[in-house]
């Protein structure tokens, strides 16, 4: 039988299906047809054809946009345009990600206002899927004493690397060859995200440690979904 359901950390094995079809998928597009069409922006609009389809068919069976699929597609069609605008311009095209990364880390740190930051947002994407039962458990967690600041302190850390990451890319941009700009670049984007998910796994769970010390002198309760109740949902989807 399936383990009740407890919001927190999404795991990677709930991340992969949109991490394979989302990202990792149209990135190995991207770099296959590359060197058989004849222009940057053209490779991107095939390998874009895929998250767009990804996303498509996820909000036609959910009823909801996958989070990592969206985030693709839209650094995809920002290369697009910067290819177009700038008529393929060498150094626009090798930074065209960090442009997105940048954006995205500014959306991070102005979110640290909000009731619900950024990565909340994403977390229950990734975590709850479309499970109605499930992502009111999550909207629950913001109801605990010690959630919120969980949730600011992700978020800034994930804003504040996403910082990071854009301005190593745009600094190794000027400084390395194409070439070898190129092969680094992935390298750089894989410690740099990898360690914030790392960060935010630990995190969460000293977060969740320590909140459950506070959770039995205030009298509140973990929120949950018994398995039964999401296995219900899911026979009748």
């Amino acid at each position: 039988m399936d383990a009740d359901y407890e919001p927190g950390a999404p795991s990677l094995r709930a991340m992969a299906p949109s991490t394979i079809f989302g990202a990792i998928i149209p990135l190995a597009i991207y770099y296959i047809v590359r060197k058989h069409v004849s222009s940057d922006a053209t490779a991107l609009i095939i390998a874009g054809a895929f998250p767009a389809g990804w996303v498509l068919v996820e909000f036609a069976r959910k009823r909801t946009l996958d989070a990592i699929g969206c985030i693709t597609l839209f650094g995809f069609l920002a290369g697009i345009l910067a290819s177009w605008l700038l008529g393929g311009n060498a150094f626009v095209l090798k930074v065209r990600d960090s442009a997105f990364t940048a954006l995205f880390g500014i959306v991070c740190l102005v979110s640290l206002s909000w009731h619900r930051p950024a990565m909340f947002h994403i977390g229950k994407a990734l975590s709850a899927g479309d499970d109605k039962d499930r992502r009111k458990a999550y909207d629950e967690l913001l109801d605990l004493p010690t959630a919120r600041r969980t949730f600011l302190i992700i978020t800034a850390v994930w804003g504040v690397g996403l910082l990071l990451e854009a301005s190593a890319r745009i600094l190794l941009a000027v400084v390395l060859p194409t070439g070898t700009f190129l092969a680094v670049s992935p390298v750089l984007a894989a410690i740099c995200f990898g360690g914030m998910f790392v960060f935010t796994l630990r995190y969460s769970k000293l977060a969740r440690q320590r909140g459950e010390a506070l959770l039995a002198d205030t009298g509140l309760t973990f929120p949950s979904v018994p398995s039964s109740v999401t296995s219900a949902e899911a026979s009748r989807s």
